[in-house]
């Protein structure tokens, strides 16, 4: 029985061995037979990228132009704006024109007023008229009325007649009390008379047939009024001036005429 020979099989004389994995030419790879080699890649194209900067480059650029020229006329209006509202154009003449004048109302005849309180304090009366006096208290307050003047007042008790060479020229006043709180007062403190020569004269005590009078003080309650003599004693030659009255405790005083 023969067997093949074993061992290695050397190629003929004048070939080379063949490295390990070569295969002989007319001998492709057999199915099942190794990994075949990736095929190679496919090249880039730049046709793409160059098309979207040959469109986007100047769209950017107008873009930013575009910003550009609204963000200067933008500083530009609100400077001018505040430039107009602070400082007056001086190349305008309308900005320091004055405004029109509109044409003045029809003049009326002004309404009839009171007197101010001022007034009232410095104002000289006639008889007739009545004054407001205050006291040192603000709620003390006393509506005056010289209602008459009897110059040579008849005397209406024997015991009590004018010195000699004078006579009695009696004052009758109504006190209303205007303030808030009581007014008590003494007409007889109160009153001075005042001829025309400057010379004051102060009450006296006396009755007299043309009036009734106040006596020592009165009390006067909110809103009540008081009506009375004041009795002088004058000289004959003496004339009548000014009657003065203010309050006991206050230093504001209402003038009458008396001429």
């Amino acid at each position: 029985m023969t067997y093949p020979p074993q061992g290695p099989q050397h190629p003929p004389y004048g070939q080379h061995p063949q490295p390990y994995g070569h295969l002989p030419p007319g001998h492709g790879p057999q199915p099942g037979f190794g990994y075949p080699a990736p095929p190679p890649p496919p090249r880039r194209s730049n046709t793409g990228l160059i098309v979207m900067l040959a469109i986007g480059i100047p769209i950017l650029i107008l873009g930013g132009c575009v910003a550009t020229i609204a963000a200067i006329g933008s500083s530009s209006t609100g400077t001018t704006d505040e430039r107009v509202r602070l400082i007056p154009d001086k190349a305008n003449p309308a900005t320091l024109a004055p405004p029109p004048s509109a044409e003045p109302p029809a003049t009326q005849p002004p309404a009839t007023q009171p007197p101010a309180e001022e007034d009232e304090e410095n104002r000289v009366a006639k008889v007739g008229e009545t004054l407001i006096v205050k006291g040192f208290r603000r709620d003390a307050v006393v509506a005056v009325t010289v209602n008459r003047i009897i110059d040579a007042a008849t005397p209406n008790n024997r015991f009590l007649q004018p010195k000699d060479g004078a006579r009695y020229v009696a004052v009758e006043l109504t006190l209303k009390n205007v303030g808030q709180e009581v007014y008590t007062g003494s007409p007889f403190i109160s009153t001075e008379l005042i001829d025309t020569e400057g010379q004051q004269h102060t009450p006296t005590f006396a009755d007299v047939e043309e009036g009734v009078s106040f006596g020592g003080s009165v009390t006067i309650s909110k809103g009540d009024f008081r009506k009375g003599i004041v009795v002088f004693d004058v000289p004959r030659e003496s004339k009548p001036g000014k009657l003065q009255f203010g309050m006991t405790f206050g230093d504001q005083k209402g003038e009458w005429r008396l001429d």
